[in-house]
């Protein structure tokens, strides 16, 4: 079986607060059960040769940026307003670090999304919103809330015709 290409963003690990802001559409009531959440939803969906695009806000302690080291796949970093780890930091638990903005295949994936002028013919894949979406085909919103914690894969993408 090949690999899958899968999208996710707003993984808040360790952010204590983010249960009093998405608690309904988060996993847990502690943050160590919203983070076994997270690992759980992620481990069942990706595979460890699936690369998985994380498009910002993965930690908000060193401890929750450990928990990544636990996520299944090749995973890939398009840093958030919230990742303010060392570049080092990130690698050291598995991600290779992408540019702010990066063009993959007829998307664009960024942590916020990105201007309609600058779409340029690309749908942008994107997070920072949450469980606000953007009414738009032309964006895709990937954060955990509307996802339930389970990374989109490009296949899912394409099959509920999302562009």
């Amino acid at each position: 079986m090949s690999a899958t290409p899968h999208f996710i963003s707003d993984l808040h690990l360790g952010h204590k607060k983010i249960l009093q802001f998405s608690n309904q559409w988060r996993g847990g009531t502690t943050i160590q059960e919203h983070d076994d959440w997270i690992v759980t939803q992620w481990n069942k969906t990706i595979g460890k040769r699936d690369p998985v695009y994380v498009l910002g806000d993965v930690a908000f302690t060193r401890e929750g940026l450990q928990r990544v080291k636990e996520l299944n796949g090749q995973k890939f970093l398009i840093m958030g307003n919230h990742d303010f780890a060392q570049i080092h930091e990130y690698e050291d638990v598995g991600f290779r670090i992408l540019g702010g903005i990066v063009k993959y295949k007829g998307f664009w994936l960024s942590h916020a999304p990105i201007h309609p002028n600058e779409l340029r013919g690309c749908a942008n894949i994107h997070g920072h919103v949450h469980s606000e979406s953007i009414d738009d085909s032309r964006y895709i919103n990937v954060c955990v809330e509307p996802l339930g914690g389970v990374p989109l894969s490009i296949h899912e993408i394409s099959r509920r015709n999302l562009v």
